[in-house]
């Protein structure tokens, strides 16, 4: 993604929008925070010198305590709504931090998704979420946390130097100088420990690897069975030592610099209490403005050393906020645009790719997959895509459901350029299968359906589940529609790998789609279920267009027609008779895994 960088106060007024859009409370109680917060430490710095100055003066019991009272209960009370307004901030910023998150996701649904399947679009991904997901710490609240401390501070700031140019202006210069060395430090101590990032990331990365390998159950046969156990722990103890020295070496350096500047305090200190005392000596100082002046001076340095801290930090998140930002403005694919609806299709469809061109785009690298290809698949025919991996099987099947675009040529439904098509219109004609497998974690028949239980057609579902053979399986289990799936609920299922392609086969079988794609459906199954699951086949893609891919030239056999992809060209098209005949790469093929099954066969009757 070619991200815009934009400047610091551009990204504030970015969250400053957000947050009045979505959650207003995070804005104003920030503002009303960050003019509280001057008051609450003026209150802190005068009130000592109250206290002492009602002593000097000897004023009556009834008036210091009446006095103190009221700075208590101002102070009490700054305190209180201070927290209070944290704590609604944490509460809304902790919200909003995972709406970010959510937004980020449903982004990612509207962008086009050959960006988003690419590994530039998943980095970009991962990392807009990856900055959201650290709590506090995330981009959308550090923004709001630095700015309404910063905010606040900088007023406070401007208090107490009015207070001290009071007492002397060169004072606040010098004192300026002192900060001004002190954040140096700060800056050194930053630069060093980025130095150490690639390092540390490096260490932590092996260190997490390893406990992680270590504590997996899945590898416990494994260890025990070649003797690893020793192996692990020298590596363990490698990782660990080098952790603990890159640790050592920061705490040391760290505490060098620490010291320079427990110095630099050391100095301030001193001398402010040289020039105060000075003043009082000379009877130009009150003790109560002694006590005054001397947490002014403290106070004001600190200001000054939390301001710097508070612009690297801002500095930072306008960084990460960038990854957000970056992703959340990206231009949206608008699947609602065309010109003809697909109900002006007959069915069943007939395909063709004309010349058809397509690559594959990361960075500055460019992988063809296909040239000019040309394909026709006729309507109601079942045709099987067959090749070795990395052939443009799945590529293909992409291209037809309008995943990706070719770069050159078209795909045409019913001689109808698919492109006229809308995009939501044309996704609703496939019933697809794809390797991968997805369920969310709702109710079963949700799961299947992918609608509200409310929606789901409970009779066609469970037709879809006998034709898929699984409605058998499911109540052999005493599986209902109503539980859920995986184990985020108690009572949640697990199903085998085979029975969840069985499951998405059902969920094809429920969309009914005008075309069906099989990607790989049998990939999990034993030969029993496989075969059980290609007699099917038959009855239900009986009216369609299909579209089946395998690897395995032995369940082809039912196809009207193969046809045979070797990087990305037909290599090879015919029946399974025909192809054989012709005694090329698909026989070749089709007798080296014939060959395979029938030397297991072998194998078991010797």
């Amino acid at each position: 993604m070619d991200r815009k960088k934009h400047s610091i106060a551009s990204n504030l007024r970015f969250w400053i929008r957000y947050y009045l859009k979505n959650e207003p409370g995070i804005f104003w109680i920030s503002i009303l925070d960050i003019l509280l917060q001057p008051c609450f430490f003026m209150l802190a710095l005068y009130f000592p010198k109250v206290t002492l100055a009602l002593i000097e003066e000897q004023a009556a019991p009834e008036r210091l305590t009446l006095v103190l009272a009221v700075y208590t209960l101002l102070f009490l009370t700054a305190k209180g709504i201070s927290r209070g307004m944290s704590a609604f901030n944490d509460m809304a910023l902790n919200k909003e931090r995972q709406n970010v998150v959510f937004k980020t996701f449903l982004k990612s649904l509207r962008i086009g998704y050959a960006y988003t399947e690419s590994e530039e679009g998943r980095n970009d991904f991962r990392k807009a979420v990856e900055v959201q997901n650290r709590g506090s710490g995330s981009a959308s609240s550090q923004f709001a946390f630095i700015i309404r401390g910063l905010a606040g501070t900088v007023l406070t700031f401007v208090l107490y130097s009015t207070v001290l140019g009071t007492l002397n202006i060169w004072m606040v210069f010098i004192l300026l100088g002192l900060a001004y060395m002190g954040y140096l430090l700060d800056i050194r101590e930053n630069r060093f420990q980025n130095s150490l990032r690639h390092e540390e990331a490096v260490t932590e990365k092996h260190f997490f690897y390893m406990k992680t390998a270590m504590g997996n159950a899945s590898a416990a046969k494994d260890i025990r069975i070649f003797g690893m156990r020793g192996w692990l722990r020298e590596r363990m103890n490698k990782v660990t030592a080098a952790r603990e020295k890159l640790e050592r070496r920061r705490a040391v350096w760290i505490w060098k610099n620490g010291f320079l500047g427990r110095i630099l305090n050391l100095v301030r200190d001193l001398g402010a209490y040289a020039y105060l005392i000075y003043m009082a000596s000379a009877g130009d100082m009150t003790v109560s403005d002694f006590v005054l002046y001397f947490s002014a001076i403290t106070g004001f340095s600190g200001f000054i050393r939390e301001m710097a801290s508070g612009l690297a930090g801002l500095q930072q998140a306008s960084e990460d906020t960038e990854w957000v930002r970056g992703y959340l403005e990206m231009p949206e694919e608008d699947i609602s645009i065309g010109s003809r609806h697909v109900s002006e299709l007959a069915r069943p469809i007939s395909i063709e790719f004309r010349d058809v061109s397509f690559s594959y785009v990361s960075g500055e690298s460019r992988t063809e997959i296909f040239s000019h290809l040309n394909l026709q698949i006729g309507a109601g025919e079942k045709l099987a895509l067959v090749g070795a991996n990395g052939a443009g099987k799945t590529t293909l099947v992409k291209l037809l459901c309008g995943f990706y675009e070719p770069e050159e040529g078209a795909i045409y439904l019913n001689g109808i350029n698919a492109r006229e098509f809308p995009k939501a219109e044309r996704y609703s004609l496939f019933s697809v299968v794809f390797q991968e497998m997805f369920f969310p974690p709702v109710r079963v028949d949700e799961s299947i359906a992918l609608q509200e239980a409310e929606s789901v057609d409970q009779d066609r579902l469970q037709e879809a589940l006998k034709k898929a053979k699984m409605w058998d399986v499911l109540q052999e289990k005493g599986i209902a529609m109503d539980q859920y799936m995986g184990n985020l609920k108690k009572g949640g299922i697990e199903l085998s790998g085979g029975q969840n392609q069985r499951l998405l086969l059902a969920r094809a079988l429920y969309q009914d789609g005008a075309v069906l794609v099989l990607d790989e459906p049998t990939a999990a199954l034993d030969p029993i279920a496989e075969s059980q699951v290609y007699d099917a086949y038959q009855e239900y893609s009986h009216g369609k267009t299909s579209v089946f891919i395998s690897h395995r030239l032995a369940s082809t056999g039912f196809s009207d027609r193969i046809v045979l992809l070797d990087h990305g060209k037909i290599a090879e098209m015919g029946s399974h008779g025909e192809l054989m005949e012709k005694n090329g790469l698909y026989a070749e093929m089709f007798r080296i895994q014939s060959s395979y099954y029938q030397e297991n066969v072998d194998e078991e009757h010797q």
